[in-house]
């Protein structure tokens, strides 16, 4: 178990931060496999979705024949809908800024070209640097015509394992049955569950119940293809779990990301953090904390910034292990 907290990315100022916990699950035979074939549907829900969305088609109009095309709940068929469309944005958001990466390195390449033409023109060297060039150039032909129609290209799975079976030895492969079972792998080994404040303890589809031992249990809502419920039991955060549980009774909105690795289940539980009123006055001076290798630095200052009082702290962390379950 260990933590992993983020704020939420295009959240506005005057907005809650969100942060998000991690944590692994135990599960079953038989739950493995319900999450399994969750995350492929969930995959293929999404990638189907995409390309609708590209052709022109609204997500709205979709929804009706996708929750009986696919067997899935509304709920569901909106989770997928806003992580897809929150690619989509960050895709979108990305996009100038590869292209003027990508008119920097054209420009530092002709550049480079001008110098070979002088020194060793025709050499091998100045080929395989004009190769590149023209390499650059179409690609930033492509993202301008991109952006230009309002495109956004995106490999599910990742252009790097996609690419790696046309060269399958070199990326670890046997073969390409091998290769073809990671990309599979990759492209169905998560699934989101979008919550809300006026549901059941903040996600009707994904409902935590505490127990006597202070661990929890999440009541997890399959899609109608798949089945009814799966419930994951001795579910506890080591970082998190005293936000996470004044968020279930606050009756916050809690979204939830399941994500298959090599060692089993992860949850991921995203939910808004209580704003805390920050009282300061700098007349009363300051402390400051330095973290070391092998100790940890504490000083005050008054008001005027001159050391008041100051500790070292032994905090050696060699050989130490972090909370793992």
């Amino acid at each position: 178990m260990w933590r992993r907290i983020k704020m939420a990315a295009g959240q506005q100022k005057n907005k809650k931060p969100v942060f998000t916990y991690q944590t692994r699950v135990s599960t079953t035979r038989e739950q493995d496999v319900a999450l399994s074939r969750y995350g492929v549907l969930f995959g293929r829900v999404e990638r189907a979705l995409y390309a609708a969305l590209e052709k022109g088609e609204g997500a709205d109009l979709l929804k009706s024949d996708y929750l009986v095309r696919w067997g899935i709940t509304a709920r569901q068929f909106n989770a997928v809908r806003i992580q897809l469309q929150g690619k989509i944005a960050s895709l979108r958001e990305l996009l100038p800024r590869q292209i003027d990466d990508l008119g920097i390195k054209i420009r530092k390449a002709k550049r480079t070209m001008a110098k070979l033409e002088q020194r060793i023109p025709g050499s091998n060297q100045r080929h395989q640097k004009r190769r590149r060039l023209a390499r650059l150039e179409l690609r930033l032909q492509q993202l301008e015509a991109d952006r230009k129609a309002g495109r956004m290209r995106m490999c599910f799975g990742s252009k790097k394992l996609f690419h790696a079976q046309f060269h399958l030895r070199e990326n670890g492969f046997a073969g390409h049955a091998e290769w073809k079972q990671a990309w599979t792998e990759a492209r169905s080994n998560q699934f989101f569950v979008l919550g809300s404040k006026h549901e059941t303890a903040g996600c009707q589809s994904c409902v935590a119940r505490g127990s006597e031992d202070g661990n929890y249990a999440l009541r997890l809502r399959l899609p109608n293809a798949i089945g009814k419920y799966v419930v994951l039991t001795g579910v506890r955060f080591a970082y998190g779990q005293k936000q996470w549980e004044e968020s279930l009774v606050c009756g916050r909105a809690i979204s939830y990301r399941f994500l298959r690795d090599s060692k089993g289940w992860r949850v991921f539980v995203s939910s808004e953090a209580t704003r805390v009123e920050r009282i300061t006055d700098k007349r009363l001076g300051a402390i400051g904390i330095d973290l070391n290798p092998d100790q940890l630095v504490v000083a005050e200052v008054d008001g005027f910034g001159n050391f008041v009082v100051g500790e070292h702290l032994p905090c050696v962390t060699y050989g130490k292990r972090r909370d793992l379950l």
